[in-house]
């Protein structure tokens, strides 16, 4: 009785599985797209889940991830993400250190031609 119900759950629900190109792991866009197909709320994320070959817990856990990131870039500042302003401040404090590196070698250059 249960595997009927589920290949009319498969049957009925087709258009709600997501087309992998590896069956070992999950690649980001098929983690999006399922996520994605939950929160539409057009199918029982029970059923999302099965015919999908994934569990309830680990997609809840993806969805919390997805939305916690989606928050981190309405929040960012200038439309920016959280990682990208993290990654201008590398890029400054990097930058300040090639010119000191800079100037360094000049004063070394200076004190070896006296």
């Amino acid at each position: 009785m249960e595997s009927s119900m589920a290949k009319t759950d498969e049957k009925q629900y087709q258009q709600y599985v997501v087309q992998r190109n590896n069956e070992i792991y999950w690649r980001v866009e098929e983690k999006v797209e399922l996520v994605l197909m939950g929160l539409s709320k057009q199918v029982p994320i029970t059923t999302l889940c099965r015919i999908n070959n994934v569990s309830p817990s680990l997609y809840y856990e993806w969805r919390e991830l997805f939305i916690a990131r989606g928050k981190e870039g309405l929040f960012g500042k200038d439309g920016r993400s959280q990682r990208e302003i993290n990654l201008e401040k590398k890029v400054h404090v990097l930058e300040r250190c090639v010119g000191e590196l800079v100037l360094e070698k000049e004063l070394l250059k200076k004190l070896q031609d006296e």
